[in-house]
């Protein structure tokens, strides 16, 4: 596959136990995660129901003093209720799961070891809160030379209309910001990475960091190879798309497969795209982004439904677009298929259609 989403939510998942534990009072299970490194081993096992599910496995190591609070005869049972809760906070995670969990002394001679991070207590970064993201679109991390920030922003502008918010160094951060600490916030809450692969790029220690902390944290790297060079390094085995500066809105189209794949959720794609549509600020726009929605949300819950019948009202460029109420009703049948329940859609207003049943109790059709 190509980037484990359950893998990157790791460090928050043994946060939260962690947390959780020593609020219960079962101290050894804390102490196990507040003095462990963890490794992973990505795609350990793999089963092909439901289209393919992927296993990880998950290392703890630990010092001598930490690993003799359990026992060899209660091990199995320590490891298969951390394997348990962790798959209890990963459950919503489509085609992902955990394998294995393993708990083993620290050696500084194992290579698992060598590469395992140390657990912090520290809280991760609230996404939500960060002001630089865009609210309910992907967050993409653009790793470039200064060179190119002109062609990032444009690459960056040409994404948002397929719902990418994209932190561009620089032009993201807002004047007498603190730089360092934007950027480790665009790093802490990025989904996916994009790197501009300039024939310089591995000249500059900045973009060779960003991309150190992406593969550290698990998170999807996207390389755009713009010059005559391949992904160098621990990214030589990624798949470069080609792309070219000169057509920003071209490489934004080759690129939302690629970054949509990488979100690894079917569940967070719909949500990028619907949002992206409810606030397309043309009509040309709104033309292209409902195509893409439509071509790939298959149903809707009834909080993105009202989320669409809301912005429907109060965007005039979802309204006012022929494309969506013509006589060939897209919007209307796009809804109805995606809901299997039946709608009027006139005059900014999108209605249910009750059924007999519901006119018993009300006689109104009522908007949402």
């Amino acid at each position: 596959m190509l980037s484990s989403h359950l893998i990157s939510k790791l460090p928050t998942y043994l946060v939260r136990l962690q947390l959780t534990y020593q609020n219960a009072g079962e101290r050894r299970l804390s102490e196990i995660i507040l003095h462990c490194h963890y490794a992973t081993i990505e795609d350990a096992a793999y089963d092909n129901w439901n289209g393919g599910m992927y296993g990880h496995d998950v290392v703890l190591f630990l010092p001598v003093e930490t690993l003799s609070f359990v026992g060899l005869d209660e091990l199995e049972e320590v490891r298969k209720r951390l394997l348990a809760d962790l798959n209890t906070l990963g459950d919503g995670i489509d085609n992902e799961w955990f394998n294995a969990l393993r708990l083993d002394l620290n050696d500084d001679n194992d290579p698992e070891y060598q590469r395992a991070v140390p657990f912090s207590k520290k809280l991760p970064v609230n996404p939500d809160a960060v002001e630089f993201w865009k609210p309910g679109l992907a967050r993409v991390f653009v790793s470039h030379r200064d060179l190119y920030k002109k062609e990032a922003r444009e690459l960056g502008e040409a994404l948002e209309e397929y719902g990418m918010s994209c932190f561009i160094a620089h032009d993201t951060i807002a004047p007498l910001a603190e730089w360092r600490d934007e950027i480790m916030k665009g790093l802490e809450t990025m989904e996916a990475m994009i790197v501009f692969m300039t024939d310089d790029f591995q000249d500059s220690l900045w973009c060779q960091q960003e991309v150190g902390y992406a593969l550290g944290k698990s998170t999807p790297i996207v390389p755009l190879k713009l010059g005559s060079k391949d992904p160098p390094g621990f990214i030589s085995h990624l798949q470069a798309m080609r792309g070219s500066m000169d057509n920003p809105y071209a490489a934004a189209k080759g690129l939302f497969p690629l970054i949509g794949k990488a979100l690894g959720r079917q569940e967070r794609l719909n949500e990028v795209l619907i949002t992206a549509f409810c606030e397309s600020p043309s009509y040309s726009d709104t033309k292209e982004r409902f195509n893409r929605m439509e071509a790939s949300v298959k149903s809707l819950t009834d909080a993105q439904l009202q989320q669409i019948v809301a912005a429907f009202a109060g965007n005039g460029q979802l309204n006012g677009a022929g494309h969506l109420t013509s006589k060939y009703e897209r919007l209307r049948y796009f809804l109805e298929n995606a809901t299997r329940r039946k709608f009027t859609v006139s005059r900014g207003v999108i209605s249910e259609q009750k059924s007999a049943a519901a006119f018993a109790d009300d006689d109104a059709d009522v908007p949402f």
